[in-house]
């Protein structure tokens, strides 16, 4: 979804880019101290990598939340 927003030249629009690039970097990255500790860690995931994981979800979720405001917001304030 990422990807659509990149042809939208209003303000709007690149505050919804902006909203949708936060979230797809915090979750590549929670991904990837996932990846690292599963490799690193030949144990469970201790509890201080599941809160970094989490924490980066976390940020993902508040940014996709802030989007969706926004969007109601936008739908809302529009005039026809």
């Amino acid at each position: 979804a990422s990807i659509l927003k990149f042809g939208d030249h209003t303000h709007i629009g690149a505050v919804f880019l902006a909203t949708s690039l936060v979230a797809d970097l915090q979750l590549v990255a929670a991904a990837i101290v996932w990846g690292f500790a599963e490799a690193l860690e030949h144990t469970a995931i201790s509890g201080e990598t599941t809160v970094i994981i989490v924490s980066l979800s976390g940020g993902a979720l508040l940014a996709n939340i802030t989007s969706v405001v926004l969007l109601v917001a936008e739908t809302i304030t529009m005039r026809r």
